[in-house]
């Protein structure tokens, strides 16, 4: 009679397991566990031998859980793979690193960046108000135009390497706007809620029409090297510049913006012209470094140059925190895509046990 409680006990235990799971090893492991049973009855050992069953099952059931998961994740990326193939497409265009005019494109907006900055710094216009660092509508009049057509064009042309700097400045102009104006919690939840039912629903479809050329190309650009997102996200160094200048003193005085600026464009063209996805890596966290680390360099040297500190003292704590809350997102942004790579390679085919 207590081996038929047990037996049954188990059979209602197996409901937990998913439906798939169920209806491909219930049967077998209803017999080895029935097989088992018997053999601690006799022994004597019927009770132990339930509640060891009792506390194994749920790890059992979570990896059961997570096997199923993982192989529809598997299932529906191979069809998202083969829905977006590039096999049939010509070859992508060179970059910077095979051609110096594409070196020419990709360091464009650096160098017009650059040198808005440094014409706005050292010969003011007559006509711009005080505090414009801090004005996203007057930087918006210039982001917006110069970046917008750029990335439109790169979009229709398959999303070259050059293209990818407009993106990410127009993209981070965009999130600072709506950070500004208390709606970016919001628009991130939607996004995020978007990007989940966009994946699951591809996923979930198990026939998958081949997508159309124009995103298939923009695809293959983005899987031809994951640094591009980087270098995308690098495109908002002029942003990151002025923010970190906009309470400097003097700055039409100070020579540290003009060693922002020329830091972003060599550190880009380092990037445009290296093969090795560390040293590229390297160059642009360097980059972006420099380019906000110098506004400190500023704010101490005008303190030194002055006969007292109270006008204006050498940076403090609050100064370099507020240094590391305007770094450290920019360089986590830059890592995310390896981060996310590696992430990527780490859940294969043939991995899940």
């Amino acid at each position: 009679m207590l081996i038929r409680i047990v037996v049954h006990g188990y059979t209602l235990l197996l409901r937990l397991y998913p439906r798939r799971f169920r209806a491909e090893f219930a049967d077998e492991m209803q017999a080895v566990f029935t097989e088992a049973l018997m053999e601690a009855a006799a022994r004597g050992g019927l009770g132990v031998f339930f509640l060891r069953e009792l506390r194994d099952a749920p790890q059992s059931i979570a990896r059961a859980y997570w096997h199923g998961w993982t192989k529809k994740w598997q299932e529906g990326a191979k069809l998202i793979r083969e829905a977006a193939s590039a096999a049939d497409l010509p070859p992508p265009p060179p970059d910077g690193r095979e051609s110096w005019r594409q070196v020419g494109l990709e360091l464009s907006l650096f160098l017009i960046a650059g040198l808005l900055l440094i014409l706005v710094t050292y010969l003011p216009l007559a006509g711009l108000s005080a505090g414009w660092q801090r004005n996203l509508g007057i930087l918006g009049r210039v982001v917006v135009p110069l970046t917008l057509p750029i990335f439109l064009i790169g979009l229709a042309r398959g999303l070259p390497r050059w293209a990818y700097p407009s993106g990410g400045l127009l993209l981070s102009y965009y999130v600072f706007t709506a950070n500004q104006s208390g709606v970016l919690p919001f628009l991130a939840a939607m996004l995020l809620a978007s990007a989940i039912l966009a994946v699951m629903a591809l996923v979930t479809n198990t026939q998958l029409s081949p997508l159309p050329t124009p995103v298939r190309r923009i695809g293959q650009s983005l899987s031809l090297d994951w640094t591009r997102l980087s270098f995308g996200i690098y495109g908002a160094v002029p942003l990151a510049i002025i923010f970190a200048f906009d309470d400097a003193l003097t700055n039409n005085r100070t020579p540290y913006l003009a060693i922002s600026v020329l830091s972003m464009v060599a550190c880009a063209l380092i990037y445009c012209r290296s093969r090795a996805s560390t040293l590229q890596i390297v160059a642009l966290l360097g980059g972006m470094s420099l380019s906000i680390w110098a506004a400190m360099l500023d704010k101490a040297s005008f303190a030194g140059g002055l006969a007292g500190w109270i006008a204006a003292p050498y940076p403090g704590a609050a100064d370099i925190a507020w240094m590391l809350k305007l770094w450290i997102p920019w360089v986590a942004l830059i890592l995310a895509p390896a981060l996310l790579t590696m992430a990527g390679r780490a859940v294969r085919p043939g991995r899940v046990v």
